[in-house]
């Protein structure tokens, strides 16, 4: 989450619903995500990736907070394994890149001498 107080709101958020056991899905979540080895401030993180979706559904939809989805939500995020995946938006792994790929101002490789612009790749 790039705006950071728009983190910190959801996860006050996450916060006081894990402290008024409501709805209960969430403490539930929360100490199976810590059972799983994750540290309770990557848990809430997790679990306010879910929040933020379901408040996307209110706001765009304008339906009610629809606690059975939530939770349904919560579960798969106990069974995917998104252990690979930053919150931030970003995805852990690195970009796969072309080393062979041939620069416009490279020398063709068809052996003319000519940049590859003016020669092989001029039309593409």
């Amino acid at each position: 989450m790039a705006n950071h107080r728009l983190k910190k709101s959801i996860l006050e958020v996450v916060d006081n619903q894990i402290r008024d056991n409501n709805p209960k899905c969430t403490n539930e979540t929360l100490q199976k995500l810590i059972s799983m080895g994750y540290t309770e401030e990557k848990a809430k993180e997790m679990i306010a990736s879910v929040l933020i979706e379901e408040l996307y559904y209110i706001m765009k939809g304008k339906e009610s907070f629809n606690e059975i989805r939530y939770s349904y939500k919560l579960s798969k995020l106990l069974d995917c394994g998104l252990e690979e995946e930053n919150f931030d938006g970003e995805a852990n792994s690195m970009p796969v890149r072309n080393e062979n790929k041939v620069g416009r101002n490279d020398p063709c490789p068809c052996g003319s001498g000519k940049k590859y612009k003016n020669c092989c790749g001029g039309n593409k």
